[in-house]
């Protein structure tokens, strides 16, 4: 992997952020929403339960949309299958253009972290999880990226996937009967098992997170592949 390569893909990207309101508003939602609970008291038993919750929409906020409306903006100006028939490698492609993100992604969280004043990273397993967390919803961004036709389409994905991938940990607590499909269904979400590991300590829930990330990793390459022809 060519760092200069890399690099020059990161500028760009950085210069299209920095243009970008809405890209530089994603931030304030996750740090305004640990502001939010923290105005009030919160029982130990629930506090982790929150950070979760806020952790998973700084993922999706953050790291899943800009990087699906990065991916988009380049796609719409038909620039993106240049990038990709260019002498830079996917990894190279992909490490550059999610280089500003991430570095935003880890001042967001650090900022949310500090707010709730909560480590998360108890133990190795966590942060083998987080990373884990990463990568999926990186990768997430990337191949809904790859999948629309312009940045319009993206907000048609962007709701649902913070439903589906941002707000696991509230849904389990919102009072609906534990043996309705949604709710069973909502316990296999990576943030989900990203809880119970959490909670008991248990790898398999490593096993699931890493299966969701291979399986996202195959689309995203197929996509990666196929937007390199048409």
């Amino acid at each position: 992997m060519k760092m200069n390569r890399v690099m020059a893909i990161a500028e760009k990207d950085f210069k299209e952020f920095m243009r970008n309101m809405m890209l530089l508003t994603m931030p304030i939602l996750p740090i305004a929403m640990a502001f939010l609970f923290t105005a009030t008291p919160l029982p130990e038993s629930e506090k982790m339960d929150m950070v979760l919750s806020v952790l998973a929409m700084s993922f999706v906020a953050v790291l899943t949309g800009a990087l699906m409306t990065m991916i988009a903006e380049e796609k719409e100006k038909h620039t993106l299958r240049g990038l990709i028939n260019s002498p830079a490698s996917m990894m190279e492609v992909f490490f550059g253009k999610s280089l500003v993100v991430t570095i935003i992604l880890l001042v967001t969280i650090s900022a949310v972290l500090f707010i709730f004043k909560i480590n998360i990273f108890t133990n190795i397993w966590m942060v083998v999880g987080f990373i884990l967390l990463y990568i999926f919803y990186l990768l997430l961004g990337s191949l809904i990226g790859l999948h629309v036709k312009s940045v319009s389409e993206t907000s048609l994905y962007f709701v649902p996937v913070l439903f589906i991938f941002g707000m696991n940990t509230t849904i389990a607590n919102i009072g609906i009967k534990k043996d309705n499909i949604l709710i069973k269904l909502n316990e296999y979400m990576p943030m989900m098992q990203y809880s119970k590991l959490e909670q008991s300590g248990d790898i398999i829930h490593l096993v699931v997170i890493a299966a969701w990330l291979i399986i996202t990793l195959i689309c995203t390459y197929l996509l990666y592949r196929k937007n390199s022809i048409d």
